[in-house]
Formats: structure tokens, C-alpha cells, sequence
């Protein structure tokens, strides 16, 4: 047997209606690029280069992100997001353990899904997750990622660390007896669990 970690296609229920969490594949290169497009063409805005070395440099940076993540949470989830039968967003996610918390490596949607209170209530959903594991989690964000800095914030994490150019944020699970479960959806409680093939 391969020791080779499989995840299960779930729907995780959210205040903005269902969504599925299924795992990436070959075929989503070119959105995977076009997330990250989506944000780092702006980062790089302030550079004095033409569109196509930027392009390229997006690209070099990509390449990166990607080899740099499957060699650094190999344990961890990496999902498609999809709404209504469509590809919106992508979610990693390093399960930690009952010693380590959990980390929300990757969490970005695509332009035209923002702004509408989808991608709070997805991250809601997940972390009342980890509240029924007692699990703390922690991310990154960059420090002038102010909108991400504000649903982390509305969410209930905290500033733990600096890590320029990024801050490292926590969330703790509400201490009251009895952590909640996932929204009333039961089959979703499924969603973290993994098969080895």
C-alpha cells in the first residue's frame, strides 16, 4: 500500500448556501494561475517593468508558490471551491493534530466572488470544524492585505506574531461546553476525513 494521503470530495454547508470542497487536479492548472493572477499582478503593480516581463514574473512566481506548498504541508488538503456547479476559489488547509494547530496555508476566490460575504462564511463553516476537534488554527496574511485582515479579525483571530511581510494570526475555539457542529450538515462532518490507497 502507498502511503499517498486521499481526500473525499465533500459539501460543507455555509451561510451562503452549499459549497464543494474537491480535490485539485491536473486539469486546474489554469485556474489555480488565474487565482493567483488575481492578486499578485496587482502586488507587482509598482514595479517599473512592461506587462509581459510582470507577466513573467507572475509566472516565475507561481511556479514557486506551487513547488514551495506541496513540499512544505504535504499532509495537507488542496481543494477546488465550487458554488452552483462552478469553480470559485481554492482552500488549503494543514489539518494539524491534537499537539499542533491547524493552518489555513491558501485561501483565495476569484474576483467577482468577493465582496459578497462568501468567503467569510466558508472560512466560518471550516473552523466550526476545528471547534468541534478543540483545534486551534493560525494563518498568514500580508500586512497590507487589509481586507483579509478584516474577515480574519470579524472571525475572531488574533495577532500572535510579526513575520514581515506577513502577520501570523490564531484562532482559538469558543470555550463554551459542547463545540458546535458544521452548520447542521451532516455530511460535511466527513469533510477533513482521509484515506490512505
Amino acid at each position: 500500500m502507498s502511503d499517498t494521503v486521499q481526500f473525499e470530495t465533500v459539501q460543507l454547508a455555509t451561510t451562503k448556501g452549499p459549497v464543494v470542497l474537491r480535490p485539485e487536479r491536473a486539469g486546474d492548472e489554469a485556474l489555480l494561475y488565474r487565482l493567483f493572477h488575481s492578486w499578485a499582478w496587482d502586488d507587482l503593480a509598482q514595479m517599473p517593468v512592461d506587462d509581459a516581463t510582470r507577466e513573467n514574473l507572475v509566472r516565475m512566481q507561481f511556479a514557486g508558490q506551487t513547488a514551495t506548498y506541496r513540499a512544505h504541508y504535504p499532509k495537507a488538503r488542496f481543494d477546488i471551491i465550487e458554488k452552483d456547479g462552478a469553480p470559485v476559489g481554492r482552500l488549503i488547509v494543514e489539518p494539524g493534530d491534537e499537539a499542533t494547530p491547524a493552518c489555513f496555508v491558501d485561501f483565495v476566490i476569484l474576483p467577482d466572488r468577493r465582496n459578497d460575504g462568501l468567503g467569510r462564511a466558508i472560512i466560518f463553516a471550516v473552523l466550526e470544524e476545528y471547534a468541534r476537534l478543540r483545534r486551534k488554527v493560525r494563518l498568514k496574511v500580508l500586512h497590507h492585505n487589509q481586507p483579509s485582515r478584516r474577515m480574519c479579525k470579524a472571525l475572531g483571530f488574533v495577532e500572535i506574531e510579526e513575520m514581515p511581510p506577513f502577520i501570523q494570526l490564531e484562532w482559538s475555539p469558543p470555550d463554551a461546553a459542547g463545540a458546535p457542529p458544521w452548520a447542521g450538515a451532516g455530511a460535511a462532518r466527513r469533510s477533513w476525513r482521509a484515506s490512505r490507497a
